[in-house]
């Protein structure tokens, strides 16, 4: 039997296109907080990124450090990005 695959518009493919937009974009995984239909017919949402801090990084850490970021991001109603911004960081780890 055929695993179903999400529907072009619905939650899971909107989700699913966001977590690859940030895996192609900046290389990083992205877990989606929040989600909603926009005005226009597409969507906006909420999503949290580990990356890899590049400002510890700078500065000759040895040790991989991470900033969770958090990103706004826009997707129109064919699910294409138009738009993304990081809206936060939170503390850094190490790993």
């Amino acid at each position: 039997m055929p695993i179903p695959t999400a529907q072009p518009g619905t939650l899971q493919q909107v989700i699913k296109e966001i977590v690859k937009f940030f895996k192609e974009t900046l290389g990083a995984d992205a877990a989606v907080i929040k989600t909603g239909k926009a005005s226009d017919g597409g969507w906006e949402a909420q999503a949290e990124v580990i990356e890899t801090s590049a400002h510890m990084k700078k500065v000759g850490v040895s040790k991989p450090v991470y900033d969770k970021n958090f990103y706004q991001i826009s997707l129109d109603k064919n699910l294409n990005v138009t738009s993304y911004e990081r809206k936060s960081q939170t503390g850094r780890s190490e790993a």
